[in-house]
């Protein structure tokens, strides 16, 4: 009998250490598979896929992703409805040389609208998608509008990732790394002339950093796009001297209220260990050049950056390794001719000729009139209460000289006031920019935790 019993606790005991074993070797399987994954993210992103009018795939060791900042904050929210990514910024990482270029396509750039048969300025985009009919979310569709317009305008390259952060998002990021040793180039002032921040080095806190990388008074948006990728370099420099670059996940974490992004939290730790390997000598900057022209639009002139095409193509080339198609250059017609007369002062006498588009005949703007029989959608009416916002024009930032970006659909010479649909960039009561979804919330645009392009229409 008490070999029996023995006989049977033995059995229960080797099942039992039998299970422990089991446990362990999944818990390390388990950690063996993560650290596989997050030391190496070519395997956390599906393989290249041709390009639309190439023979070519693109390299399935280089990850595009786009940060893409909006001009919204807490205070904008009781005015304004529909915010604009005035910052578009793409990091190619090639995984294989360990090496990044970061591009920029200025706010102002004059692209077709992906999914509409006009042309107007890239960070209009987003309201462009946001005021299309019939959509039942809204935020979903502006960003979907946004990314498959910046694909186009790359001529198919894909945009694997993005990230959108929004003003007090900025402020809060900076805050939580202990801020960023900087030596200011250029004093900041606002639009009233008052000093925001003064040259020379200097730990800048989220505030000072925010007011800094939004100001456009020295080199209008190029300037600024200038510095910006360079103390974006710089703080990922000391970010990764000071071993930080691990704590991104977690301050990830406490930030969703105020920071998208379709990539997953193991996929941030795969990137920010790929960032340990990274020297920032290898960090080539880029930004896609043009000129300034300006079309009519309603009563104003707007000011756009039309893109060298040639530039273009060769940029596409020297950074993603993939030539494009050269689109015909555009020529905008100018401002309306005016001339002086002793009773009325200056007079418009001329309306110039409708832009003439590749392949179409749709001037600057047009196209955005709201079809006929079709309800406007919610915040394109004038709400009880609400102000109307002021003249429009460029905002007094991008003027050499002027202040801080106003933003907000607000502005001064040469700016649209209103972008996209009638009633776009208008105030609305109780209104506010869409809190930005946590990840899986945009399950269906972006499957399989990877953003899936379409080229063409």
């Amino acid at each position: 009998m008490l070999g029996k019993i023995k006989n049977k606790l033995a059995a229960l005991l080797a099942k039992k250490y039998v299970k422990a074993i089991l446990a362990a070797l999944i818990v390390v399987g388990a950690a063996v598979t993560a650290f596989y994954y997050v030391t190496s993210p070519s395997r956390l992103i599906r393989p290249g896929h041709a390009v639309e009018g190439s023979e070519q795939s693109f390299d399935r060791e280089i990850i595009n992703i786009v940060l893409l900042g909006f001009d919204r904050d807490e205070a904008r929210d009781r005015i304004y409805t529909i915010y604009r990514p005035d910052t578009i910024m793409i990091a190619s990482l090639n995984l294989r040389e360990t090496k990044v270029s970061v591009v920029n396509i200025p706010r102002d750039s004059y692209v077709p609208i992906h999914g509409r048969d006009f042309y107007d300025k890239i960070n209009h985009s987003y309201a462009h998608g946001y005021n299309l009919r019939g959509v039942e979310d809204r935020h979903k569709s502006g960003l979907e509008t946004t990314l498959r317009t910046i694909e186009d305008f790359l001529g198919g390259i894909p945009i694997h990732y993005y990230i959108t952060i929004d003003m007090d998002g900025v402020v809060e990021v900076i805050d939580k790394v202990g801020g960023i040793e900087y030596d200011v180039d250029v004093t900041v002032r606002n639009e009233s002339g008052r000093v925001l921040l003064n040259k020379g080095p200097q730990l800048l806190d989220g505030e000072k950093f925010l007011h800094y990388v939004r100001y456009r008074g020295v080199g209008g948006d190029t300037g600024r796009v200038s510095r910006q990728q360079k103390i974006l370099i710089a703080a990922f420099s000391q970010l990764k001297e000071k071993g930080k670059l691990k704590d991104l996940p977690q301050i990830y974490k406490s930030l969703t209220e105020n920071v998208e992004t379709n990539l997953t939290l193991t996929q941030i730790t795969a990137l920010a260990v790929f960032g340990l390997k990274v020297d920032p000598e290898d960090i080539n900057t880029y930004i896609f050049s043009g000129t300034n022209q300006f079309a009519p639009r309603g009563d104003q002139d707007i000011s756009y950056l039309v893109i060298d095409e040639r530039a273009r193509v060769e940029l596409i080339k020297e950074v993603f390794g993939i030539t494009v198609e050269q689109r015909p250059q555009i020529t905008l017609p100018g401002p309306r001719k005016r001339e002086k007369t002793q009773e009325e002062g200056e007079q418009e006498i001329e309306e110039p000729a409708p832009v003439e588009q590749p392949g179409e005949e749709v001037p600057p703007g047009e196209g955005e009139e709201e079809p006929p029989g079709e309800e406007p959608p919610p915040g394109e009416e004038e709400q009880p209460g609400a102000e109307e916002p002021g003249p429009g024009g460029e905002d007094p930032g991008s003027q050499p000289g002027g202040g801080e970006d106003s933003g907000g659909g607000q502005g001064g010479e040469g700016e649209d006031p209103n972008p996209g649909p009638p009633g776009t960039g208008s105030p609305q009561e109780g209104g506010g920019f869409p809190k930005m979804p946590k990840i899986g919330d945009l399950g269906e645009l972006f499957k399989g935790g990877r953003f899936q392009p379409k080229f063409g229409p």
